[in-house]
């Protein structure tokens, strides 16, 4: 059996807030397993019940504060690759420039990025590479564009970096904007020095040309404009590859969950209509979208493109509930859910004192509810939590012997006297 690497799921917490408020799906038929939610206004209750209860658990720390909230986060620098398509289509981009430099697969699931000419700020994740040939294949430019031999490209090897950017990276969820210490280079990592500036001044030189070199020397931190995370940007842009880490102190902002029934659903899409104009375009892009029940129950995917005015989430492939291709399509009676890689902040350690906070929170939304949740949490299950947080990192080792209180030691060294 394979060891726990991970905390609860969103939809784990979900559910069993569900289950504790008695508003759990039970399939299309009234009889299945317990599931999410699938009426909106359910759901949001639901996840708003969660996320009370996991900002409760992290404001309610001992009172020297959560150790787990301590972290480092480290940041991998990579250069980027560029160059100019020979041809392409719909689904590729072709530089015969680079054949056999690079093996099959190399550049699998990184952004592509056209950078000038046709398709020029257009992107694609790349699904497969040739090595052979040079041969980027993916699903589609997100404009939809043919590119061709006028069409220059960038891509970085990294799922951090921000628009094929090798400047910018994206960090990580838990972060919210202000490093508790000095940025360095991990240890062999053949560089020098970095440290924090303004974020302005780094724009500033930027704007007059993008440097290169193999490690940056300055650092700033600013909001990303796309996403509500921040982002890491350096100067100058690196050519080689480093790996920075910084202190920071871990926090929390919401876990997110959407759940409804496909209005349709075909080999390569499933649409909510009752979606429609409610998110942006590419929202949801990158995410997971399962069938829970209904006709293709237990298929999942990965979503490729999400379009906000007609709430449909397009995949490559429905894989079946083993991983394989091929899996079980959606059709108008599929109840569904969407979910990211959020999961709570805490660790997996402090998953039952978690559980137990969206119970009392139940306690809280629901009126009806009263089964004595709160009182176990906060009498009990948190109280547990503290314990369990004091062991999470070593203490200095005091006095060893018997008895309690200050012991100091003196020992008296006698004169030396060196004779010249």
């Amino acid at each position: 059996m394979a060891e726990p690497t991970s905390a609860l799921s969103v939809y784990d917490l979900v559910l069993e807030v569900a289950l504790a408020a008695e508003i759990a799906y039970y399939g299309v038929s009234g009889n299945e397993e317990a599931m999410v939610p699938t009426d909106r206004s359910d759901m949001d209750r639901c996840l708003k019940v969660v996320n009370d209860a996991v900002r409760h658990f992290v404001a309610h720390g001992p009172a020297e504060g959560w150790r787990w909230r301590n972290r480092l986060m480290e940041v991998d620098l990579v250069g980027a690759y560029t160059g100019t398509a020979e041809s392409g289509s719909a689904t590729t981009l072709v530089d015969t420039g680079i054949a056999d430099e690079y093996d099959d697969d190399y550049f699998n699931t990184y952004l592509l990025t056209i950078t000038a000419g046709t398709g020029v700020d257009e992107y694609a994740t790349v699904t497969d590479f040739t090595g052979s040939t040079g041969t980027f294949t993916f699903a589609s430019l997100s404009g939809g564009s043919t590119p061709d031999d006028t069409s220059d490209y960038r891509i970085c090897r990294s799922l951090q970096v921000i628009d094929s950017d090798p400047a910018r990276y994206l960090l990580t969820q838990d972060f919210q904007g202000q490093p508790t210490g000095q940025i360095t280079y991990t240890a062999d990592q053949n560089a020098v020095d970095i440290r924090w500036v303004n974020e302005s001044q780094i724009r500033r030189m930027r704007e007059l040309t993008v440097y290169q070199n193999d490690a940056p020397f300055v650092a700033a931190i600013r909001p990303n404009e796309t996403s509500r995370r921040w982002e890491l940007i350096v100067n100058p842009e690196p050519t080689g590859e480093n790996t920075i880490v910084f202190p920071y102190k871990a926090s929390f902002n919401k876990l997110t969950l959407l759940s409804g029934t496909a209005s349709d659903g075909a080999a390569a899409a499933l649409t909510d209509s009752t979606l429609a104009n409610l998110y942006p375009d590419d929202y949801f892009n990158g995410d997971t979208i399962k069938i829970i029940s209904g006709t293709g129950k237990y298929s999942y995917a990965a979503i490729a493109d999400y379009t906000g005015a007609t709430g449909v989430f397009a995949v490559d492939d429905w894989l079946s509930i083993d991983g394989g291709a091929a899996g079980p399509c959606p059709a108008t009676d599929s109840a569904y859910y969407v979910e990211t890689s959020e999961v709570h902040p805490a660790g997996m350690q402090f998953d039952d004192a978690i559980l137990s906070s969206c119970r009392a929170h139940t306690e809280r939304e629901f009126v009806d509810v009263e089964r004595g949740y709160m009182a176990q949490y906060m009498q009990s299950d948190l109280m547990a939590a503290y314990v369990l947080d004091g062991k999470s990192a070593p203490r200095k080792m005091g006095i060893m012997g018997s008895g309690s209180g200050r012991r100091d030691r003196y020992v008296n060294r006698p004169i030396v006297r060196y004779i010249q």
